[in-house]
């Protein structure tokens, strides 16, 4: 397990960058939470959509390309509407933890800044803002949730493509990070898409759900792929700096 200390000034080569990150991150380790956030969170939607169509609240179909109803509308009424809840905001807390420890060990590397854990703050405030206002009637609720979902895909998906870059920049081991930033080109690109096919398209709406399905369904593949990542660089922390980016 790695065990980081906040705020410790870390000097050395980058050998020594890479066995810090595996000698210090306390307890629950990086993979651990990375892999709950690859898994849980896309679990829950989808079991929120089996129940939310079982109570007849949204229509039996393939989201991810039926683009038959929104993840939100999905949650707003019946015993979804609970679950949703008691399984999201707890899940907040978890992404605020791994971003925290992303910083924590890229600072073990050599990384000066707490940028990855103040955007990984704005989204788990957003998520949780975004959480609580859904299934709630009115146009305040309404605009919260919107700008919640906007800033919780936005910041992590930013969060994600920042912390790759890092593992790049500073030659870390990690066997996934080429699939991590393939997967944001993917991510940015159906992102500009759906921006042209809004534009192009009076009926955008019609594919706009699906869209955001696929988009959610991606973002926490990455964590998977993080996951793998950050165990293989723990396991491993004699191999020192990789071979040069390309």
């Amino acid at each position: 397990m790695i065990f980081i200390a906040v705020g410790e000034e870390y000097q050395g080569s980058a050998s020594e960058h890479t066995a810090g990150i595996a000698m210090r991150l306390p307890q629950l380790s990086i993979y651990t939470v990375a892999l709950v956030l690859g898994i849980a969170p896309a679990l829950v939607i989808n079991l929120n959509y089996l129940i939310a169509a079982a109570e007849g609240f949204v229509p039996w179909c393939v989201p991810y390309w039926d683009s038959c109803t929104s993840i939100s509308a999905t949650g707003r009424q019946g015993s979804a509407f609970f679950f949703f809840k008691a399984t999201m905001l707890p899940l907040a807390f978890v992404y605020l933890l791994y971003w925290r420890r992303v910083n924590q060990a890229l600072n073990a590397a050599g990384y000066r800044s707490r940028t990855i854990s103040t955007l990984g703050l704005i989204s788990t405030v957003a998520l949780g803002c975004y959480t609580i206002a859904l299934g709630a009637v009115g146009d305040n609720f309404q605009l919260t949730r919107r700008i919640g979902i906007i800033f919780y895909f936005t910041f992590t998906y930013l969060n994600q493509l920042l912390t790759v870059y890092q593992i790049y920049k500073r030659r870390l081991p990690d066997p996934t990070r080429s699939m991590q930033l393939a997967l944001c080109g993917v991510v940015l690109a159906i992102g500009l898409l759906t921006l042209g096919l809004d534009l192009a398209l009076s009926n955008y709406d019609d594919y706009e759900d699906a869209f955001e399905w696929i988009l959610a369904l991606l973002i926490h593949l990455n964590f998977l792929f993080a996951a793998v990542g950050w165990r293989r660089m723990i396991a491993a922390p004699s191999r020192g700096q990789d071979e040069p980016a390309t």
